[in-house]
């Protein structure tokens, strides 16, 4: 029943009050996950992949960070070795697989985005021409 409630209390609003579909779907997307917008937009196959390039580009940075890890702090015993000295090897380190992959990742972010915001504009701009 609180869902009914919801909707009632959406159809007295104005309706310049109420956001509109693209906006919400953008701002979803971009605040919460890249994809969700997708499907907030009735593309779901479309959103199911964006939202699964994304955990693939997360699980490959975990990877990527263990690795680099693992190698600045194998070289010496951390027995007696101070934290400047494991920065200081952890700093020499070749960052540039991570670096790839964050700029792929922030493709996929802005792609969403952009994708979410025109799809909704448009069904928003279908769904006025059908009301009048």
């Amino acid at each position: 029943m609180p869902l009914l409630g919801y909707v009632q209390y959406k159809r007295n609003l104005p309706k310049d009050v109420l956001m509109k579909k693209a906006l919400a779907a953008a701002l979803c997307s971009a605040l919460i996950i890249p994809g969700l917008g997708q499907i907030m937009n009735q593309q779901v196959r479309k959103g199911l992949v964006l939202l699964g390039a994304v955990l693939v580009l997360f699980v490959m940075a975990v990877i990527a960070m263990y690795a680099l890890l693992k190698s600045a702090l194998s070289e010496t015993s951390l027995v007696n070795t101070k934290p400047e000295a494991i920065l200081q090897r952890l700093g020499s380190q070749d960052f540039s697989a991570l670096w790839i992959i964050l700029g792929v990742f922030a493709v996929v972010w802005i792609y969403s985005v952009l994708d979410a915001f025109w799809v909704g504009r448009k069904r928003d701009d279908s769904t006025k021409q059908d009301q009048q």
